[in-house]
């Protein structure tokens, strides 16, 4: 009896994971073809260079270990604005202890840096009991303050140091490539030669594949390595479901024994530290703090929280999305039309599946819309080369935009939990 009963419900969770493995597959298949038609409608052979998609890997990194930072904190109940702030902490930090012992101090330092302010979030938040999104906007600007405030003392004297920038890091974290595919170890890169071919189908898929497993760095590899751990950690062990019990009931975590107060200390200081070591890999990019290099992109990673509906996968997604965008604001106005191009494909495709769905209008109205505008500008209307440099911020608005309808943040989010409550 018990093993007709059990029987179907373990065959189940194969069969959910068959279908998402599917589902991720169409995407990635519907993606590159989509791909290959704006490279050949716009002109646009940087779509699909190794060039493009080597930066794409390195910009997507910050956002993505930024974003599953929050993904911490926010599911543990505590709205986190201060992301830029933390960025922030953790550049400057890093630029510091960089100076002194390398490139793997320099992630140390900003990861140092970005707990100082989750520190101060969570004594303003969880003990005082202060407003979270005022909390977020003054770390945001207090970091920027003090940053510029202690550049002055300790940088400005040292040789190559000012009050906008630290003095150069010397020494760089190492860089790995596949082997026999990207020229890993001293072997052959095939795909290098496959993609100077031009070859249709072969060689943009060739260039997509070398940009991402050519000359990858050691650090970027364990800020991408920082997304699965996230969600092993979230439904696969005690402490994720006590903290998802806290962004969700923490009354009744509470009343199961759990401890409300700690488990959103220990989100928030974590959720920082990852802040600080996405500050800090901006740091090892460019080898050294430089005054307002975080650009916006913890704002971009709580938007890329939102859009993947406080769900790791899903923040992957928009993490590579925001990268991508970001990389090609750097290369050819023809690459940023074709984006555009692929942008709007998908938004008119997820407004008819929504239709088809029967989703509700509402759903999938500005889908469409939006995807509408988006194919017309990259097909029609003449764009000034400055926009491309806009390009994260702009499909950071698109995608809210677009997913803002179907999102469900965490219950308790931004609710208060005095500590006489969590008590035990």
């Amino acid at each position: 009896m018990t093993a007709v009963t059990t029987a179907p419900a373990a065959s189940r969770a194969p069969s959910s994971a068959r279908r998402r493995a599917r589902s991720v597959l169409s995407w990635v298949l519907l993606g590159f073809g989509l791909l290959l038609i704006a490279q050949w409608v716009c002109d646009a052979p940087g779509l699909s260079s190794s060039s493009t998609w080597g930066s794409a890997l390195r910009l997507t990194v910050p956002i993505a270990v930024v974003a599953v930072g929050a993904l911490y904190s926010e599911r543990a109940g505590v709205i986190n604005v201060g992301l830029e702030g933390m960025m922030i902490g953790g550049t400057w930090g890093a630029g510091l202890f960089g100076w002194f012992g390398g490139p793997w101090v320099a992630l140390i330092g900003g990861v140092v840096g970005g707990l100082v302010f989750g520190l101060l979030m969570a004594v303003l938040c969880l003990e005082l009991g202060l407003n979270q999104l005022v909390v977020g906007v003054a770390i945001n600007v207090l970091a920027a303050a003090l940053a510029r405030f202690l550049s002055d003392i300790v940088f400005s004297g040292l040789d190559g140091g000012s009050v906008a920038r630290s003095p150069r890091i010397e020494g760089n974290v190492p860089r790995v490539s596949l082997p026999f595919l990207s020229g890993g170890f001293g072997t052959p890169d095939p795909l290098r030669d496959l993609e100077a071919t031009g070859i249709p189908v072969l060689s943009p898929l060739a260039g997509i594949v070398g940009g991402l497993t050519r000359d990858v760095s050691l650090a970027a590899i364990i800020g991408l390595a920082l997304i699965p751990l996230t969600a092993f950690v979230l439904w696969r062990t005690r402490f994720g479901l006590r903290m998802r019990a806290s962004g969700e009931e923490p009354a009744a975590l509470q009343a199961l024994g759990g401890h409300v107060h700690r488990t959103r200390y220990l989100a928030v200081l974590v959720g920082s530290g990852m802040a600080g070591f996405a500050g800090g890999y901006l740091v090892l990019i460019s080898q050294g703090y430089v005054e307002n290099q975080v650009a916006g992109r913890g704002f971009i990673g709580l938007a890329t929280l939102i859009f993947g509906n406080w769900m790791p996968g899903g923040v992957f997604a928009g993490s590579a999305l925001f990268g991508f965008s970001d990389a090609v604001g750097l290369g050819r106005p023809e690459t940023f039309r074709g984006m555009l191009f692929v942008l709007g494909a998908v938004f008119v495709l997820l407004g008819a599946v929504r239709l088809r769905r029967r989703l509700g209008v509402r759903a999938a109205v500005p889908s469409l819309i939006l995807g509408a505008v988006l194919l017309v500008a990259a097909l029609v209307l003449p764009l000034p080369s400055a926009l491309a440099t806009a390009a994260p911020y702009l499909v950071t608005l698109a995608v809210l935009v677009v997913a803002g309808t179907r999102m469900r943040p965490p219950r308790a989010l931004g609710r208060f939990f005095p500590r006489q409550n969590s008590s035990r």
